[in-house]
């Protein structure tokens, strides 16, 4: 029996899965079985991988969307350790080695996840929680009035606005880090549900969880067709301590995008986008806003994830939607009335977008630090009656 079980749903993937199970043949730790499930693929992907490799388990079902897929996978799984990839990502050499290590020297924890970025070099690669951390939530939880992401008292480090402890990689896995380009790599620990308010903080490809957490917390949940891994992790998190490692362990495609910030193919960010941003607000709601006397912060962070599902409606050029759950939102009275009265969904959101640069432009020169930031500073004063932001001249 196999101590790690990886699991691979794929629909369609003729393009990429090769590269992923590739990744899983790479890695520095081998007592693995890879169980991919073709979800009904019409482009000959299940042909093409079938016999690739002995350790590989492949199994054929009609399309029930890629959590379906996930759930045969998982309860086909035998090892102790469960792992995840997505057919069109791939992991990095060290991602079992290290999961396995960690394991092996805590075996009182149940899963472990760490960063994932587009590309995995050390340079100009942007983890993703990194990142969440630092752009991202901080000014969500501004908006909604929340401390939850605020740093002990004398710390930098964004990782400790959500987790409570911080160590070095011990004797566990130093040796496996140093073999990787990666510096400065700490083990991050703590209770973490409810930061998962403001979003994903782990992504399944760089999790490992043990098999008394896979039977805890179930299967993944079918009602949703995109993005059930949310709601998944999360109640990982609800039932048990999280643990981090911050070194990238998997590349996910999702972000190497045409340059626009999207991949057209991919579940969260192509065609079905509006979709995954729906499904996401309906588990947000599930999990954090169920109970109707919801506090201020909860509500509004409901309001700002109804204000993103509406953007992805218009987007997709679905005017109905786009009215529904932006008129929930109540926060852009200005895009509301371009929904209504431009021609198409897609004029209003090249509007919308166009007045967001432009507001966006006039700040940076109303703070910037030239002499004309200043004049201008000084008559944006006078006409709100209001002490200028620089007094020099």
């Amino acid at each position: 029996m196999s101590l790690v079980s990886v699991i691979v749903p794929t629909y369609n993937r003729r393009e990429t899965i090769q590269a992923a199970i590739a990744s899983v043949q790479r890695q520095t730790f081998q007592d693995w079985e890879l169980i991919a499930v073709d979800d009904g693929s019409t482009d000959g992907t299940a042909d093409l991988i079938e016999g690739s490799d002995p350790r590989l388990v492949l199994i054929r079902q009609e399309n029930q969307g890629v959590n379906g897929a996930r759930n045969t996978a998982m309860l086909r799984a035998r090892g102790r350790y469960i792992a995840f990839l997505d057919s069109d990502d791939e992991w990095l050499p060290h991602h079992l080695e290290l999961s396995v290590a960690f394991f092996r020297a805590y075996p009182q924890e149940d899963f472990l996840s760490g960063e994932f970025c587009e590309d995995g070099s050390p340079e100009g690669t942007a983890p993703f929680l990194h990142t969440a951390l630092t752009h991202w939530y901080p000014p969500l939880a501004e908006r909604t009035g929340s401390s939850l992401l605020k740093l002990p008292p004398g710390e930098a480090d964004p990782y400790l606005k959500v987790f409570a402890r911080v160590e070095a990689v011990g004797a566990w896995g130093r040796d496996i880090v140093a073999r990787t380009p990666y510096r400065d790599v700490r083990l991050y620990r703590g209770r973490v549900f409810e930061h998962m308010r403001f979003g994903f903080l782990f992504a399944l490809q760089p999790t490992v969880l043990t098999r008394r957490a896979r039977e805890a917390v179930g299967l993944f949940d079918t009602r949703y067709r995109i993005g059930a891994d949310y709601s998944y992790l999360a109640n990982l998190c609800r039932r048990f301590n999280a643990n981090f490692v911050s070194l990238p362990m998997a590349i996910k495609h999702e972000y190497a995008s045409d340059g626009a910030g999207l991949n057209e193919g991919h579940l969260s960010t192509g065609p079905t986008r509006f979709e995954f941003e729906r499904d996401l607000l309906h588990q947000f709601e599930e999990l954090f806003a169920a109970n109707p006397g919801e506090n201020s912060e909860i509500a509004a962070l409901r309001q700002a994830r109804q204000f993103v599902v509406g953007r992805a409606a218009l987007w997709q050029g679905n005017r109905v939607e786009a009215l529904r759950y932006l008129g929930e939102a109540k926060q852009s009275a200005v895009l509301l009335w371009l929904v209504r009265l431009a021609p198409t969904p897609a004029i209003a959101n090249r509007i919308y977008v166009g007045l967001q640069r432009a507001e966006a432009i006039g700040r940076e020169f109303l703070m910037g630090p030239t002499a004309w930031g200043r004049i201008a500073r000084k008559a944006w004063g006078r006409v709100r009656g209001t002490v200028s932001l620089d007094t020099k001249t």
